[in-house]
């Protein structure tokens, strides 16, 4: 079986790089799987049902790779909890064991039967392949960091291909069918880890009569791009149910084939693409044929959902070509005619041309035409051009793309622009009412100004008048419910050749404070031997003058410190040292603005004043026996409030370790092997959770 395994090395890195992209957890994380059947908090085991009307199938998976490890050395412990029967809850649940024993992954060889199957031979690969082992006290830091990379890439390959195939999910120790169920009767599932110093658990809560109906994919459609189709389709709708997606298609709109038998987990590139989407391509064989296509979901049970509505594309001509403004001339100061170049050998991967134009040569450009232009067209007359016309022509292709010629610039008659308007005032009231003025412009042929506006002097200030304002007054209104501290006002002149005028000075208004600034944020509370060590970065708000902290009293919340904000300081720290006991201690912070606003309280955090470590106990050994083939220790202690003792045992040079946790004051230990060096040493556990000292070593060459 292992050689078998080797052969597939290069399947299981062509299919690792999707799964290492793509692998989230997404139907084990999300908290609903079908309507009525819910998975229970954020614990170690994610958990999914699927009921049916004899059997419910139950597919789980931990969430971490460490659990991983450590539930495929112990196995799975699967319960059922009869809750409510018949719409009555029981006073007492029904408790079923369904697992006669802990379900682990197969072992090696029975893999061995699989070996048609990619998935499983990667699971397998996964599970047993060969790898290398690191001391920890001898190995470097890499050799600890591609340890714990080597095992998430092993959870995530093997975890996955327990996605793609209900088989693999069974061999895999992921997968068990509770065919012995009753109708009308709720019941909770937990999946249970049991090592001997944990439990990882997972649970999900289920109705046998809830309807288990899988979504159709929604929002499917194709394009192309010469002999390439891309596909899109809605990934949302089954998020909660689907784990990849199949794509099928037809050459005649009847007869559909997969495309592959490696089914779509493709990832959305972020920044570029609608996170709701999935996305994928095909390559067409030719390109005056018609293809059409589906899509469905495909569950972690195996299942295939209802398909998608049937999209339908043909391949295009590659349009290569550039556009060329050859000429943009007016020859009676009033229009322009504008002429263009484009090979005619290309039209037929066009939908048509477009002229467009601008005032600057960075745009924005606007269409001076309706309708879209015939693809055999090289020349348009603009019969409303500007003062100032920057023109490009755009080449519309039938795969929707858009091929943009250079700008080309065109002037009329030359004209001087009016005065930039000076003399801005202005005022903002309680209610957010706004008033301003300037001076008028000394041009005799002004027709009026535009008023422009903005919250950030950084952004591009809009517009607010739809046309020309013939006053010197303007009157505006602006929300005084948000976290902007001033209003940004700009002014333009435009005269009666609609000639314009550069931007004003901007003209800054302060907004009444009527928001009370953003709480502080949190990071991580410390809890040491002094008290408790709490740190805050501020909420955001630029206009926060100090911070008041509070600590939750028998009699209520209690301010316990102040300090002013610093706009240089990016994080504060305060140590509360005046506990007086171990109990954990509640806290929240405010933020006070500059005009006495107090911000939300922040979310309460908790700590604790470590309690210190006491004394440890006196180790001795007892005498030894080497025909009763055991090791006895024991130790004396004589103070009192003793939860347990923890046994530490070392063997030969390996690191010490929990061996056992016991309340009695001697251990005899059995599991001891000839020419080995064993050492012991004990550590008190007291009622309150204080711990003590480790005790001295006791050393025996067994």
């Amino acid at each position: 079986m292992h050689s078998e395994i080797k052969v597939f090395s290069t399947l299981i890195k062509k299919i690792a790089r999707i799964i290492i992209a793509c692998w989230c957890f997404s139907i084990f994380t999300t908290p609903n799987f079908a309507q009525d059947s819910t998975a229970v908090g954020e614990e170690p085991i994610g958990v999914i049902a699927r009921p049916s009307a004899d059997s419910i199938a139950l597919r789980w998976a931990p969430t971490k790779a460490s659990h991983w490890l450590t539930a495929n050395k112990f196995g799975y412990i699967v319960e059922r909890y009869a809750v409510v029967k018949n719409g009555v809850m029981l006073k007492v649940p029904e408790k079923t064991i369904l697992s006669s024993s802990p379900i682990k992954p197969w072992p090696e060889e029975q893999w061995a039967k699989y070996t048609s199957s990619k998935y499983a031979m990667v699971a397998a690969q996964a599970l047993f392949g060969e790898t290398f082992e690191i001391n920890i006290e001898q190995s470097d830091v890499m050799q600890i960091v591609n340890k714990s990379r080597e095992n998430e890439q092993r959870f995530s390959i093997a975890l996955f291909c327990a996605d793609m195939s209900p088989i693999v999910a069974k061999a895999s120790g992921l997968y068990y069918v509770d065919k012995n169920i009753q109708p009308n009767t709720k019941y909770l599932y937990r999946i249970s880890v049991q090592t001997p110093t944990d439990t990882l658990r997972g649970s999900i809560f289920i109705d046998t009569n809830e309807k288990y109906v899988l979504p159709k994919v929604i929002e499917a459609s194709a394009e192309s791009s010469a002999n390439i189709v891309s596909l899109k389709w809605n990934q949302q709708t089954g998020s909660r149910h689907y784990t990849s997606y199949s794509i099928e298609r037809s050459e005649n709109g009847k007869d559909f084939l997969a495309l592959s038998d490696i089914t779509n987990v493709g990832v959305t590139n972020q920044g570029k693409q609608d996170p709701r989407y999935q996305y994928a391509s095909d390559t067409l064989a030719m390109l005056d044929k018609e293809y059409s296509y589906r899509i469905r979901g495909v569950t972690p049970f195996g299942e295939h959902g209802p398909a998608s509505d049937i999209v339908s594309v043909k391949g295009t001509q590659l349009v290569t070509a550039n556009v060329f403004i050859t000429s943009a001339l007016s020859t009676d100061n009033k229009t322009i005619d504008v002429q263009w170049e484009f090979p005619q050998s290309q039209e037929l991967g066009l939908k048509g041309f477009e002229v467009t134009r601008a005032q600057k040569s960075s745009g924005p450009y606007k269409s001076v035409h309706r309708d879209v232009l015939p693809v055999s067209s090289r020349a348009f007359k603009d019969i409303t051009p500007e003062q100032t016309s920057y023109y490009k022509v755009k080449a519309h292709t039938l795969d929707g793309r858009e091929i943009t010629s250079m700008p080309y610039l065109t002037l009329l008659v030359d004209s001087v622009p009016p005065a930039t308007p000076t003399g801005l005032s202005g005022k903002v009231d309680q209610e957010g009412r706004v008033r301003i003025s300037w001076k008028p412009n000394p041009d005799s042929d002004i027709y009026g100004y535009r008023i422009y506006r903005a919250y950030y002097k950084s952004e591009e200030f809009a517009q607010l008048t739809a046309g020309p304002l013939q006053d010197t007054i303007f009157n505006d209104r602006v929300t005084l419910k948000s976290l902007n501290e001033k209003v940004h006002y700009k002014i333009m002149a435009i005269d009666k050749n609609q000639n314009h005028s550069t931007l004003s000075a901007t003209l800054s208004l302060s907004l009444p404070d009527k928001v009370p600034p953003m709480p502080p944020v949190w990071l991580p509370v410390k809890s040491i031997a002094k008290g408790v060590t709490l740190t805050w970065l501020p909420g955001g708000s630029e206009d926060v003058t100090s911070y008041a902290l509070y600590r939750k009293e028998s009699t209520g919340w209690k301010k316990i410190f102040s300090t002013p904000a610093n706009s240089n300081d990016t994080s504060y720290t305060y140590t509360d040292t005046t506990l007086q006991t171990t109990e954990a201690q509640h806290y929240t912070i405010l933020a006070i603005d500059d005009a006495g606003l107090e911000s939300p309280p922040s979310p309460v955090v908790s700590g604790f004043k470590l309690p210190q470590n006491k004394e440890a106990v006196k180790l001795k050994l007892l005498p030894l026996d080497r025909s009763t083939k055991q090791i006895t220790i024991a130790w004396s202690h004589t103070g009192g409030n003793v939860a347990n003792y923890r046994i530490y045992k070392k063997i030969n040079d390996n690191a010490l370790q929990l061996y056992k946790t016991t309340r009695n004051k001697e251990f005899t230990d059995t599991a001891l092997s000839p020419g080995q060096t064993y050492t012991y040493q004990v550590m008190i556990v007291f009622t309150n959770g204080a711990l003590s000292d480790l005790s001295k070593k006791v050393v025996v060459d067994y």
